[in-house]
């Protein structure tokens, strides 16, 4: 019996929840870099701050909810991946990097 299959299933799922967790917290920390640059165009740089950390939070509340389902899917040896999140993600890391590239052109 190997190692993989000695471990609860309920082992893969929080390492998920958790690699989202660490996901988020990246975000909000990221997001965060760009109200260094309130000082010279306003108050307009906190709402990518705003938004990047409004977005953690909305990441680690919605990765705890399906959490459960994640559980039942792979007690049952069916799962079916996160493409929904995943996109997102990737839709948000895009927005946040072309906010950085406005505020380096309005500095």
């Amino acid at each position: 019996m190997s190692t993989a299959e000695s471990e609860p299933l309920d082992t893969q799922v929080d390492r998920t929840v958790l690699s989202w967790a660490r996901t988020a917290a990246t975000l909000a920390v990221a997001s965060l870099f760009f109200a260094r640059w309130a000082e010279q165009i306003g108050p307009i740089a906190f709402l990518p701050a705003l938004f990047g950390v409004i977005t953690a939070v909305v990441i680690g509340v919605f990765t705890r909810v399906r959490a459960r389902r994640r559980r039942t899917q792979f007690a049952t040896g069916h799962t079916s991946p996160p493409l929904g999140p995943a996109a997102a993600l990737c839709g948000i890391c895009v927005l946040l990097a072309g906010a950085g590239l406005l505020a380096l052109l309005l500095a």
